[in-house]
């Protein structure tokens, strides 16, 4: 039989959580497994608990601040000498407090490109790694953007978006939609305001609808739910606060 599913097996979240371009990360106490090591701040899922519920709590039970489970990132299997893990990691946005070292030794910001001087254990190495290869600790550093036009993904069929700059709060986007492309009805937890430079769409916003041409400008308040219809090929460009992190990559 596969080691894998020979000894006892978890499932752990752990969050990426971003504050003025620095990650935060935390350091285990000595004494416990893989104490002095650094890791992204979760921990191990209970019975019952999503994933995503299991990160908001650990958040808080080890760090005393509230989280939102973003996107999922990436999965790390990994097998101890006596325990193998699976290993979720999800996009986080924080909505109170100030970390606080609760069940851990020290808690710190770091810049992305400075987690290499810390002592991560393998799990947290193939984030960094994912973290490399996403690009993203440039995207963190980043202050000026110079227009460029390349570097455009698929959001969902007919949308196309680009993170072009962002600060401690903010994020600005560029999307680029094509005539037809419908966003169905969704909500998140980020305040959204939006211009459209170019086309034409029609929005449902908390159930009012409102046709825009180039030009005209919306908000979208955080957890109200919106829809748009894309009318003839646009162009738009939106900020959102706190940071979409998942828009980061």
């Amino acid at each position: 039989m596969n080691n894998f599913l020979e000894k006892p097996h978890f499932d752990v979240t752990a969050g990426l959580l971003f504050r003025a371009g620095k990650i935060l990360i935390s350091r285990r106490r000595k004494g416990s497994h893989l104490g002095g090591m650094w890791e992204f701040p979760g921990g191990k899922r209970e019975a019952g608990e999503t994933l995503e519920q299991c990160l908001e709590r650990e958040f808080v039970e080890e760090l005393g601040i509230k989280i939102t489970a973003g996107d999922h990132c990436v999965t790390v299997e990994h097998t101890y000498d006596d325990r193998s893990i699976s290993l979720h990691v999800f996009h986080c946005t924080l909505m109170e407090g100030d970390p606080k070292p609760l069940q851990s030794e020290a808690v710190e910001w770091v810049a992305p490109a400075a987690l290499g001087r810390f002592q991560f254990p393998p799990p947290d190495k193939e984030i960094i790694e994912y973290l490399r290869r996403r690009n993203i600790v440039r995207k963190e550093d980043q202050m000026f953007y110079n227009r460029e036009s390349n570097g455009y993904r698929t959001l969902v069929d007919g949308v196309e978006m680009k993170s072009l700059v962002h600060g401690d709060k903010t994020l600005l986007c560029e999307f680029r939609i094509t005539k037809g492309a419908s966003l169905p009805p969704h909500s998140h937890p980020h305040e959204q305001t939006g211009y459209l430079v170019s086309g034409k769409m029609r929005f449902v916003i908390d159930g009012k609808e409102f046709q825009a041409d180039a030009g005209d400008s919306w908000c979208v308040k955080g957890d109200v739910v919106h829809s748009a219809d894309v009318l003839e090929d646009a162009v738009v460009v939106e900020v959102f606060s706190p940071v979409r992190t998942e828009y980061l990559e």
